[in-house]
């Protein structure tokens, strides 16, 4: 990889190196050592969390903790970092990295708002859509169970989790010994036009992830269809969801914290148009397409002011 990306270094004459994929950044560093350009790198991963957290079994897990601290190692060498969330740059700071060669700039979260939001129908129930790679540690589980307390509280609601990955058997199994077939479907992996339709059918959207996640870009979809979110406090979503504000912020695996916030909008209605409302807003100022893109453009003209 190293050699193909040396080549086209030099046949297009690139002046600086943009690795948005930690997976690459090893090959990429030892392609540019002799060109002497630029490497930037858009750091997306967790830091310093052992994969076993993400149900990675040994001794898998193991080599792929070798594998990160392999790359954190190159990290060093790039001459800026962006980091895709305050939480994220922290990290890497710690780890070592210049606090004055990394930035946070919300790269994975950069919305384009072509189409306006539909406005949130009125009807009986509780609508939540939840959306991820189906994981252990997304928490979809913790929804379920969350619902379950809901409806023995006689509180109704639909909930529909979208994604696919090797937690899906099991979480289906969950559902089932629940007794929620008639409440919680599981939608498997959707196209983004249904996903987008499924934001705007919901009345809230909930990540409910236990293990911290680098930003949490789900939240941000929602935000930008103004419907309220309910995350955990954790990791980028705490740079995300203002609590009490654009939604709320829950512990980690709290399914009864979950359930007591849909309460609450069970119970405020007039909350999810206000906090869907500022949730928008703040799509709008915060992670905006054209304004991120600009400040990644400012990182390049720092790096290679004369290209």
């Amino acid at each position: 990889m190293a050699r193909s990306i040396s080549k086209s270094l030099k046949e297009h004459r690139i002046d600086l190196l943009h690795v948005s994929d930690t997976y690459a950044l090893r090959a990429a560093a030892k392609a540019v050592k002799s060109s002497k350009i630029p490497l930037v790198l858009s750091f997306h991963n967790n830091l310093n969390v052992p994969n076993s957290s993400y149900s990675i079994p040994f001794p898998l897990s193991s080599w792929l903790d070798s594998r990160d601290k392999g790359v954190l190692e190159a990290a060093r060498k790039c001459s800026f970092t962006i980091a895709t969330s305050s939480y994220i740059a922290q990290r890497l700071i710690e780890a070592g990295l210049s606090s004055a060669l990394v930035k946070p700039i919300y790269i994975g979260g950069a919305i384009s708002l072509v189409r306006k939001p539909a406005p949130r129908s009125e009807h009986p129930t509780m609508r939540v859509l939840c959306v991820g790679t189906m994981q252990h540690h997304k928490g979809f589980q913790n929804m379920a169970i969350a619902a379950k307390k809901l409806r023995e509280d006689g509180v109704p609601v639909e909930v529909v989790l979208v994604g696919a990955g090797p937690y899906l058997r099991k979480l289906r199994s969950l559902v089932a010994r629940l007794g929620l077939g008639d409440q919680v479907r599981l939608a498997g992996h959707v196209k983004w036009e249904e996903l987008e339709r499924l934001y705007d059918w919901c009345d809230i959207v909930v990540v409910p992830t236990i293990t911290p996640e680098p930003f949490g870009r789900v939240a941000v979809e929602a935000m930008s269809r103004g419907r309220a979110v309910i995350g955990t406090k954790a990791g980028g979503l705490t740079e995300i969801i203002d609590d009490g504000a654009t939604g709320f912020l829950v512990p980690s695996g709290d399914s009864s914290a979950i359930a007591a916030r849909i309460l609450t909008f069970r119970n405020q209605p007039h909350l999810l148009t206000e906090m869907g409302e500022r949730a928008l807003q703040k799509c709008r100022v915060v992670f905006d397409q054209r304004m991120i893109a600009n400040q990644v453009l400012d990182v390049y003209r720092s790096l290679a002011p004369n290209s």
